[in-house]
């Protein structure tokens, strides 16, 4: 498995719970306002066999994990190290994804806690978004009906970027949501010009204000509460 990276401990990760985070290297989107860009080539990351990752994630004082990328779905041993971190400790573990690969989700599914499912926008512009070779979002939502019928926490989100993402692309969400039975929180956040978007994206994109978030509250519909997450830290580069 490739590893970019390990996070001794993290109070921002899973709500309530701190956890290790590791990060994976590779992703098969290539969404603009990625905020670790450096992570999308299927060449980031070093090579780590999973004892060694599991030997330095562990042993911090964390009550869990939480496995993000790049998409760590793209990883085929993800299983394997879900597997062996829960052996090993038997503490919370979320998974963040944009659900591409619902073979390797399906296989995680039984050693996970939570899942954070990053939504990318409304099913019709997947593509347009992600900007991908082919339309990713059959395969999206075979995942989010996977995860919804398991008893894993669906945690759904969407970065909002001014002129990328709509109030449209909010209120299909909602209402995608509601039809496949969801309840309860949709996360929306604000995008933010880290060190971690390339420059050339930057440029192009913009941070929406806070009186565009707060006016996505209103789309919630049904059994979908619309909540809004305000970003301010930027990253120094």
């Amino acid at each position: 498995m490739r590893i970019a990276s390990i996070i001794d401990i993290s109070l921002v990760d899973v709500p309530g719970i701190p956890v290790t985070v590791i990060f994976t290297g590779g992703c098969n989107f290539d969404c603009p306002y990625c905020q670790n860009a450096s992570l999308i080539p299927t060449t980031s990351g070093v090579e780590t066999p999973i004892p060694e990752i599991v030997a330095r994630a562990t042993g911090h004082l964390s009550d869990g994990f939480c496995i993000t990328g790049g998409e760590p779905t793209v990883q085929s041993d993800l299983p394997d190290l879900l597997r062996a971190l829960k052996a090993t400790s038997g503490g919370h573990i979320n998974l963040n994804t944009q659900g591409s690969v619902p073979s390797t989700l399906r296989e995680s599914l039984p050693y996970l806690d939570s899942v954070w499912f990053d939504m990318k926008a409304a099913p019709s512009r997947y593509q347009e978004v992600v900007r991908t070779r082919s339309d990713p979002w059959g395969r999206v939502r075979e995942s989010i009906e996977m995860v919804l019928a398991s008893d894993v926490e669906f945690w759904p989100r969407t970065t909002y970027v001014s002129g990328l993402i709509t109030p449209e692309d909010i209120s299909e969400v909602v209402q995608l949501l509601d039809r496949l039975g969801f309840s309860g929180r949709y996360l929306v956040q604000n995008y933010i010009a880290s060190a971690g978007v390339r420059t050339e994206e930057a440029a192009t994109l913009s941070t929406p204000t806070k009186e565009e978030m707060e006016a996505l509250r209103t789309l919630g519909s049904g059994s979908v509460r619309v909540d809004i997450q305000w970003n301010e830290v930027v990253l120094s580069a």
